[in-house]
C-alpha cells in the first residue's frame, strides 16, 4: 500500500516528507535525551526542518 502512494508522489512531495520525517525523529530523539532546560533551545532546528517540509509540500510550483 505504501509503495503505491510513493510511486505516484511527485519528487517535491517526497523531499517534503523527508524534511518532515527527519524533523519529527530529531525532535523526539532530543526530547528523550536532553533535560528540559536545554530542550527549549534545541527544538528550534527540528521545528525548522518540519516548517521547510510543510512549505515545500504546500508550494504551488511543480517540477
Amino acid at each position: 500500500m505504501i509503495e503505491y502512494w510513493i510511486n505516484f508522489m511527485t519528487t517535491k512531495n517526497k523531499i517534503a516528507l523527508i524534511f518532515i520525517g527527519s524533523g519529527l525523529v530529531t525532535g523526539i530523539a532530543l526530547s528523550l535525551v536532553l533535560p528540559e532546560e536545554k530542550l527549549v533551545i534545541a527544538l528550534a532546528s527540528p521545528s525548522a526542518l518540519i516548517g521547510a517540509g510543510l512549505a515545500q509540500w504546500s508550494s504551488n510550483k511543480e517540477e
